[in-house]
């Protein structure tokens, strides 16, 4: 019997496991063009061929391309891709300029990375035309007055100031093919096509032992393959340009490493790997790191963590991680915490079979938690991060907790369990005491795949948004639409609180089918702090998907890793104001 091989790679995740390794290294393009470079050109069905073939530059590709263009070997729709290596040329369609949305950028180049990945020692050359830019700039000159409408900071001036605002569109802003509009610019470009880049560079193919590309391409070409962007005309600042590329290249290796760990099966990734995996990356990071063992979470009255986890082999975990800057620009911490359910299969209310091994997704909030904090030391964010994951695996053994046993949560709080499979919450609960009572945040976000009722009324495009905050909401939004990353905001509404009333507890952990994602926020209400600004995402539609779409791959999507460090750098701007 032919022995399984373990995924391997430069950075180690814990036992048994290791990150992927980096398959491209991004950079600005400087000095003069090469002729024996391969260009890579995304261009629209409505592009003049002799103008961009001027643009270009190189005396090859002003010969082929008008040639390609008009012969209609290539019609630039949406996604279409043609390659031709041998003549220096990969072009990418984007459809007709007119119809311009980031998305389709994103996409395009998640696919491109596939193509890019097999092509060595050559010089690869991204190349953003004049037309691109000045569908880019059209795109974004509908956006403006949406982001001075979102504006605000967290202080009773900057709330009167938005509340003020009138909410009248811009003239040109085309909002029915402007799907999800929102503010976007050049750099913005440039970043998502560097982390989209970094995205489908890897399939996740984690644990294959017959993946020869993987094994040949790490065997024969220890490094990764160069490529260079270049831009056309000088209107951007090369530092800025520099800056979007390093922020790209950041984001989509955390991403990739978010990806990785979320796909790695529940018998590699359990509460005790998983936190020999965080303490390895987070003091990789420069980050303070906590971890709290069973005995000290009965200890502290953790009831809820303790609940899910006790009917498992493998007992659970808190730990926290925390990114603090020499000097933060706000007094306060933005404080996040993760759903971190290892393998769930419903406890004693057992799901049912099928699709039940999707069940090892169920730790990606926690997943999220971790990489944002990372990401904001590795960037050198000036904003004090800190980051709560609860650990567990949700097993229906003899210890088991019952439907109807009762538990009492960190913050004293007594709750009736009436499904066992409504355990995340049960996790949260705990996490949001314990940050409430322990920090005081500036913020507070908690990141769940928690209910499917969520996928019921938003599928896989958005995650749900829920907040009493309207100040949080707004600055949520702004980063949601600016990253690609979809959100969308259900009721936060105390009506929805009723069918929590227990007969024999303080609160009940279900409140039955209808409403199911509202009322789990609900749920997690009682255990946040009076005058804590939270909000509550349940990405259980966005962590995983079947099928890759936009600038998300098939499987897990490290989803909201571009979400929270956009938020993470409002903050930064606004407090240099």
């Amino acid at each position: 019997m032919a022995t399984k091989k373990k995924a391997s790679g430069s950075g180690t995740a814990g036992p048994g496991f290791r990150l992927p390794e980096p398959r491209f290294a991004i950079h600005h393009a400087t000095g003069e063009p090469k002729d024996q470079a391969l260009y890579v050109i995304p261009i629209f069905s409505d592009d003049d061929p002799e103008t961009l073939a001027r643009e270009v530059g190189i005396e090859a590709i002003a010969r082929i391309l008008p040639d390609v263009l008009d012969a209609g070997l290539f019609r630039a729709k949406s996604g279409q891709v043609l390659a031709r290596p041998e003549q220096g040329l990969l072009l990418g369609g984007l459809g007709k300029s007119g119809d311009f949305h980031p998305e389709s950028l994103a996409e395009l180049f998640r696919h491109l990375a596939d193509t890019l990945r097999r092509i060595r020692d050559r010089a690869i050359v991204v190349y953003l035309s004049g037309s691109l830019q000045a569908a880019i700039q059209s795109y974004n000159s509908g956006s403006h007055e949406f982001e001075e409408r979102l504006k605000l900071d967290l202080t009773r001036a900057g709330r009167k100031k938005a509340s003020a605002a009138k909410m009248k569109p811009a003239k040109d802003q085309k909002t029915e093919s402007h799907d999800y509009v929102g503010p976007y610019d050049l750099e913005d470009a440039i970043t998502q096509i560097v982390s989209c880049l970094w995205i489908g560079s890897d399939h996740m193919e984690v644990l294959k032992s017959t993946d020869e590309d993987r094994e040949n391409s790490r065997a024969k070409h220890k490094k990764p393959i160069e490529i260079s962007v270049r831009i056309h005309g000088k209107k951007s600042k090369p530092a800025d340009i520099k800056a979007a590329i390093e922020r790209g290249n950041a984001l989509g290796q955390a991403i990739n490493e978010t990806r990785f760990i979320e796909a790695l099966p529940g018998n590699y990734l359990n509460p005790k790997s998983y936190e020999a995996h965080a303490k390895s990356i987070a003091l990789g990071a420069k980050l303070r790191f906590r971890s709290f063992a069973m005995e000290q979470l009965e200890k502290m009255g953790c009831g809820g963590i303790v609940a899910v986890g006790k009917g498992s082999a493998i007992p659970p975990r808190m730990l926290i991680v925390e990114h603090v800057p020499r000097q933060a620009g706000l007094s306060r911490p933005v404080v996040l915490v993760g759903k971190g359910i290892t393998f769930d299969t419903g406890g004693i209310s057992i799901k049912p079979s099928p699709e039940m091994h999707e069940m090892k997704y169920d730790m990606c909030g926690s997943a999220l938690t971790l990489a944002a904090v990372v990401l904001a030391a590795r960037r050198k964010l000036p904003v004090h991060v800190i980051g709560l994951l609860g650990l567990a695996e949700n097993m229906p053994d003899g210890n088991a907790i019952k439907p109807g046993d009762v538990y009492t949560a960190y913050n004293g709080k007594t709750v009736e369990v009436q499904n066992t499979d409504a355990e995340g919450r049960l996790v949260l609960g705990d996490l949001l005491a314990y940050a409430s009572s322990h920090y005081d945040p500036l913020c507070m976000i908690d990141f769940a795949t928690l209910t499917g009722a969520c996928i019921i009324a938003l599928g896989n495009e958005a995650a749900g948004l829920m907040t009493a905050s309207e100040d949080l909401a707004r600055r949520l939004t702004v980063a949601s639409r600016r990253s690609l990353e979809r959100l969308w905001r259900l009721p936060h509404w105390s009506v929805y609180h009723r069918g929590l009333k227990s007969e024999v507890a303080d609160l009940r952990n279900i409140a039955g089918r209808a409403a199911g994602t509202v009322t789990a926020m609900r749920f997690l209400s009682d255990f946040v702090g009076e005058g804590v600004p939270w909000a509550h995402l349940d990405i259980a539609g966005v962590a995983w998907r079947a099928k890759g779409q936009g600038s998300q791959g098939r499987g897990a999507t490290g989803w909201g890793l571009r979400l929270m460090d956009e938020f993470l750098e409002q903050l930064v701007r606004e407090g240099k104001k």
